[in-house]
């Protein structure tokens, strides 16, 4: 009997084991673990990024919760950052410029994001980062390897192409070379000229001397930034002089010209057959045909070099892990790695106006790419760059400099000149990096 009552006792335990562990879960991995986004999305893309944050609050299966909150511009943000930065009141992932990651990373307050992405479990498949546009992973890089940045989506600097007008003209093809778009400007040029009134020294390309425009003609005459060896600015090379030269042959000429304040109205108003502007300008340029009652097709070109090299200037909008626990830094990565994968960025583009920075979400965006004529133009323009070294040191005070000097690269009378200012750019540009390095 004593034997039977002790085998009961078991068999009732052991019941209790088994319901127990019925009801029991394994909690996910980072239950409990909250995250907060800063970025820079209000209105309706604001609205669009929060539902998507809420469904990934709902549905992700590492328990993660994200609190995303509107800080208002880029500045603002590097202002709250470098406000943090002394504070400890800092996010765990923020959107930013790549220059201000790199700064941040410099001080030790970006984490690098290459353990992340390799991770066996929660990182990028081989296939995945072949995905990413080429360009990218070296815009988001700094020059001792470490992957700061992170892109969720991208915009370019482009030229701004009347394909109605070029075609009445005689250029059934936008410009292939640098020649060739000399000759549309010039034909362009003297189409307004033989106008006369207020269309007398319009038509051609308007062009503002500033640090992004310069440097979106210097790729296309296969310049860059940094000498051979990568670890320092040079400015004074014969690409740098050649499109220097390139830009007061079309002044000269009467090609190019300037408007007082943003080129899209006279755009619209056909008093420029190409313009630079950032492909989120698109809106603006809408508007300005719209208003100009101007049906003339229009999209976006990159600028051409001498030689049929192509090239916008590519910007990012960059995420950024802060430094904190490996938990929560794999957390944020889970984060970046959900909000910038194929199928959410082609949802999240429509609502921005940006581009994909994957190939595979090319396909997905065919639809509306279809509906958006003028949007579709700039898709292939997006995968081939390049980017500014934004991760270089001193990057931020360089580009700042560039725009002065450019400037008067625009004012140059003779070759001469043009290479003492290059000279005079590069000498600065690399004091500023001993200056960051004190």
């Amino acid at each position: 009997m004593k034997k039977l009552s002790v085998l009961l006792s078991i068999l009732i335990l052991f019941s209790l084991v088994l319901a127990a562990c019925a009801k029991t879960t394994t909690p996910p991995p980072f239950e409990g673990v909250t995250i907060q986004f800063w970025h820079v999305y209000s209105d309706a893309p604001g609205d669009a990024l929060q539902a998507l944050v809420d469904e990934f609050n709902a549905g992700n299966p590492y328990g993660i919760v994200v609190d995303s909150l509107d800080q208002g511009s880029y500045s603002d943000i590097e202002d709250k950052v470098n406000a943090g930065i002394q504070s400890g009141d800092l996010p765990d992932v923020v959107m930013a410029y790549t220059n201000a990651l790199a700064d941040w990373y410099s001080v030790g307050f970006v984490a690098d994001l290459n353990p992340y992405i390799d991770d066996a479990e929660y990182g990028l498949t081989a296939e995945q980062q072949a995905d990413l546009y080429p360009h990218l992973r070296e815009a988001g890089s700094t020059p001792d390897g470490a992957w700061i940045a992170y892109p969720m989506t991208q915009s370019a600097n482009v030229l701004v192409y009347n394909f109605t007008w070029a075609e009445e003209l005689g250029f059934s093809e936008p410009p292939t070379t640098s020649a060739e778009l000399k000759d549309l400007v010039c034909a362009a040029a003297a189409d307004n000229a033989a106008i006369g009134g207020d269309f007398a020294g319009t038509g051609g390309i308007v062009y503002f001397p500033n640090t992004t425009n310069w440097l979106h003609m210097l790729y296309a005459f296969g310049g860059k930034e940094l000498n051979a060896a990568g670890d320092a600015y040079d400015f004074n090379t014969q690409e740098a002089i050649d499109v220097s030269m390139y830009l007061l042959d079309l002044k000269k000429e009467g090609c190019a010209w300037q408007t007082e304040s943003y080129p899209n109205p006279e755009q619209g108003q056909r008093r420029a057959i190409i313009t630079m502007s950032s492909t989120a300008g698109a809106p603006y340029y809408e508007a300005a045909f719209e208003e100009a009652n101007n049906d003339d097709i229009w999209g976006w070109i990159a600028a051409p070099g001498p030689d049929g090299t192509l090239a916008v200037n590519a910007f990012q909008q960059m995420l950024g892990v802060i430094p904190s626990t490996q938990q929560r830094e794999m957390a944020s990565w889970l984060f970046v790695k959900w909000l910038t994968s194929p199928e959410i960025q082609a949802r999240w583009i429509p609502a921005s106006g940006y581009y994909g920075t994957q190939y595979s979400t090319e396909a997905l965006l065919a639809d509306y790419a279809q509906a958006n004529p003028v949007w579709e133009s700039g898709v292939r323009l997006a995968a081939i760059g390049p980017s500014e070294p934004q991760t270089f040191p001193a990057w931020s005070s360089v580009r700042r400099a560039i725009n002065n000097f450019a400037a008067e690269l625009y004012n140059a009378t003779s070759q001469a000149e043009v290479e003492e200012i290059l000279a005079r750019l590069t000498e600065t540009a690399n004091d500023l990096v001993k200056e960051v390095s004190q």
